[in-house]
């Protein structure tokens, strides 16, 4: 298996690309194993670099080395590719996928990472992009696009930058229109507030820290059977 970390190096406060090279180094030269480090430079570059590498037809495994929104890329970049595995490996402000498993330290050990089970998510589809944990919309998600700007502010933690897009996004209401249709055919509309829409699989599958992607969408009305692959 080739394993491949992708590097955000606008994830966090500041660049940790030479910490992420260091601590990678140190778990891998003494099993022996090899590794490849790609560096994004620019916005949805992650998600280019994690298609290329699963278009390679190998098996490979992806850690997605930032936040949220760089394992969200590279999710988006595999999906439909069976040769890919992701994990994460955190350097974001909020890290709040790895929150839903029981052991969320789990994530911040390349040796545990290299250990892991793997494990196959459903994906929650909007439009033709994917969400692993959660989707949100309207306000939920401005509060989350803005968290970006609000975290480079001097002395802002990544609680902080939130705090500070919830208050902005305030002044801009809680509400907006809204046509969502549902893979069954059904179509809502109208004016409604922010809606979150979650992923049962992630909280059925909290003891895998490593997962194989499907293309499935999520809806309130079924969950399918996860399948762990060991």
């Amino acid at each position: 298996m080739k394993h491949i970390f992708i590097v955000n190096p606008a994830a966090g406060k500041s660049d940790r690309t030479a910490e992420y090279r260091k601590m990678i180094e140190a778990a891998f030269a003494p099993r022996g194993l090899s590794y490849e480090l790609l560096v994004s430079g620019a916005p949805g570059e992650c998600r280019t670099l994690a298609r290329q590498a699963a278009q390679s037809g190998e098996e490979v495994r992806l850690y997605a080395c930032g936040g949220d929104g760089t394992l969200n890329e590279v999710v988006n970049g595999v999906v439909g590719y069976g040769n890919a595995a992701v994990t994460h490996f955190p350097g974001g402000s909020g890290n709040d996928t790895i929150k839903i498993f029981d052991d969320p330290a789990a994530f911040t050990s390349i040796e545990r990472l290299l250990d892991a089970e793997e494990a196959r998510f459903d994906l929650i589809r909007c439009n033709d992009s994917y969400a692993l944990n959660v989707l949100s919309i309207g306000f939920d998600a401005r509060v989350g696009t803005d968290i970006a700007r609000f975290k480079r502010l001097p002395l802002v933690s990544g609680k902080g930058a939130y705090i500070l897009s919830i208050f902005s996004n305030m002044l801009h209401g809680l509400t907006a229109d809204y046509t969502v249709t549902l893979d069954s055919g059904e179509v809502f509309s109208g004016r409604r507030p922010s809606r979150t829409m979650g992923c049962w699989m992630c909280l059925w599958l909290k003891r895998s820290i490593c997962c194989r992607l499907q293309p499935s969408s999520v809806t309130t009305r079924r969950a399918a059977t996860p399948i762990i692959r060991r």
